[in-house]
């Protein structure tokens, strides 16, 4: 029993040091030992602190002028005449009414949004007048058992808008954001993006990734991925598309296979539900197909992107001179996990930074269809440029093919055949 007369003790002995020092409503002090007592509200902690304060003050041993100042600052009526009730120090005694007004104005914004959504995440925006009060008064009198308001607010508001609204809190995909300003008494809300995982295949040649317009203002590609990939914001009833891929083949090159991992993005889909259940693909026959797997978190974007897992391409070569079946066992034998020193390409070094890039390459498997014509299938680290490992590219990426040759071999067609990336 002596410990729980220590802990008792110690909880009025700090209740009272807040109040005499600050005036505070039930719900301010009730924060400031939110980690104590099970299914209680702040509101509730507060008033029964008070009620045991003023149970017990006038035998504490307090003067005359600190029990007065105490109940004042409790908001338990004034003790003598002239006294006046402070209001709290921390929430200008506005705490209750702002949190009704909030909750209210959060059911209405996302009840009238218009929007799918299912799931939501209530957030409060950091250094508001209450919050930087409230830090002052817990660091000065070194509490370890409160919560902040924030912390508070989203509670009262997530449990007000889950019951309003039939919607189930979510911290870590929600469908959208009801985001709190307190200095303002206001509710905002953002729809968080609509991210589907998916794999492209891409039949036709000179299709880039995406749009590529000319300073004129013309499209020097007829189609885009993008192109293909944008009604699924048309369908969700979004903004914008972004589209993250593992990485990108050229525009004359063939993605085949089973495809390349791309991560569709959609900015506020109002329809997200109607996206996933009614697209399953995306196609232009018979130059692209996008096949969509599963909505999926943003993490993905960052494990698509930062990928550098293997490849497997076919590369058509010609050659100036003729090549024979000993120039294809020197390729063979010699690109067996050969580490490839690569400047950035020529060709694409306007709008890439000129640095060294190491990749390995892993196999080469050659026909010789004649004596100038080479075909080749390479597997590689992704990110290694193939057609600069055919040419050399003037000796800024060695070894190449015609380096290990001693003959200039050009790239003809470039087909990507494997991403060796699971989803």
């Amino acid at each position: 029993m002596s410990k729980l007369y220590e802990e008792v003790a110690r909880l009025v002995e700090y209740s009272v040091k807040a109040l005499l020092r600050y005036p505070l409503c039930d719900r301010c002090l009730g924060r400031l030992f939110a980690r104590l007592g099970r299914g209680l509200d702040n509101s509730e902690r507060g008033k029964a602190l008070k009620t045991l304060i003023s149970m017990v003050a006038e035998r504490s041993g307090l003067s005359e002028g600190e029990v007065n100042a105490l109940f004042a600052n409790a908001g338990l009526g004034p003790c003598e005449v002239g006294a006046t009730i402070s209001k709290c120090y921390i929430c200008n005694s506005t705490l209750d009414g702002l949190l009704e007004r909030l909750a209210g104005k959060a059911i209405e914004v996302v009840g009238s949004l218009g929007a799918e959504v299912s799931r939501f995440l209530v957030s409060v925006k950091s250094g508001s007048q209450i919050e930087m009060r409230e830090s002052e008064v817990v660091g000065i009198l070194g509490l370890d058992t409160w919560e902040s308001v924030r912390r508070e607010v989203k509670r009262y508001v997530g449990k007000a808008v889950a019951k309003a609204l039939g919607l189930t809190p979510d911290f870590r995909n929600p469908d959208i954001y009801v985001i709190v300003d307190l200095d303002r008494g206001d509710v905002s809300v953002r729809l968080t993006p609509l991210i589907v995982a998916g794999r492209y295949v891409k039949v036709g040649r000179y299709i880039s990734q995406m749009p590529w317009i000319r300073r004129d203002g013309t499209r020097k590609y007829r189609l885009s991925l993008y192109d293909i990939c944008y009604k699924l914001v048309e369908v969700s009833k979004g903004s914008r598309l972004v589209i993250h891929a593992a990485g990108r083949e050229d525009a004359d090159a063939r993605m085949l296979g089973s495809g390349r991992p791309i991560a569709l993005e959609v900015k506020e889909p109002r329809a997200r539900g109607t996206a996933l259940s009614s697209i399953k693909e995306l196609a232009e026959p018979p130059w692209i197909y996008v096949k969509l797997e599963r909505a999926i978190s943003r993490s993905f974007i960052r494990l698509v992107k930062s990928s550098s897992s293997p490849k497997v391409y076919r590369v058509v070569a010609i050659s100036r001179e003729k090549l024979c079946s000993e120039d294809v066992a020197r390729l063979e034998n010699f690109f067996r996990d050969v580490v490839v020193a690569q400047r950035t390409p020529t060709r694409v070094l306007r709008r890439r930074k000129d640095i060294v890039r190491r990749r390995r390459v892993y196999r080469v498997s050659a026909t010789l269809h004649s004596p100038y014509l080479l075909e080749a299938l390479v597997r590689s680290d992704g990110g290694l440029y193939i057609k600069e490992l055919v040419s050399g590219d003037g000796g800024r990426t060695t070894p190449s093919f015609s380096e290990v040759l001693g003959k200039q071999l050009e790239p003809v067609f470039l087909d990507v055949l494997k991403v060796e990336l699971e989803l």
